[in-house]
């Protein structure tokens, strides 16, 4: 008896699957590019200076690169049209990165970096070094 409950069940629920189930004609299958790329890269250090925060992260396998981030990027709300925001650190990672494009060119950058201005990966820069790209609006970075 149970074996006979059992079969008319997965037959109903086979019937009613098939029923509901599209034409394989209704789903169109096209390949379409992203426009949205993105690139992480480990953050070794960043400074805050009165402009800009200057980052250096990992450049290739041995290479360490700099490059600034103006903070007027930088918006307290989650604006879409910010090109500046910080993530909190996840426990067991390290600081990095994260730089996106769309359709080649820049976006905005993510920080992931500790909450704390105490770690040893944040630092203060010479406030008498005048930076000259702190009015910047794109983000040139070599990987």
């Amino acid at each position: 008896m149970k074996k006979l409950f059992i079969l008319s069940a997965l037959i109903c629920v086979g019937v009613l699957f098939s029923a509901s189930a599209k034409e394989k004609a209704d789903y169109k299958y096209e390949y379409q590019e992203a426009t949205v790329s993105y690139r992480n890269v480990q953050i070794y250090k960043i400074l805050d200076h009165n402009d800009a925060y200057i980052v250096m992260y990992a450049k290739g396998h041995r290479d360490v690169g700099t490059v600034t981030i103006p903070k007027k990027w930088y918006t307290s709300s989650m604006r879409s049209d910010s090109k500046l925001t910080f993530r909190p650190l996840p426990k067991g990672m390290n600081p990095y990165m994260t730089v996106l494009n769309r359709d080649g060119s820049f976006e905005r950058v993510i920080l992931t970096l500790p909450v704390s201005r105490a770690s040893a990966i944040w630092g203060v820069a010479d406030s008498t070094v005048k930076i000259d790209d702190a009015d910047k609006d794109t983000l040139d970075i070599k990987y």
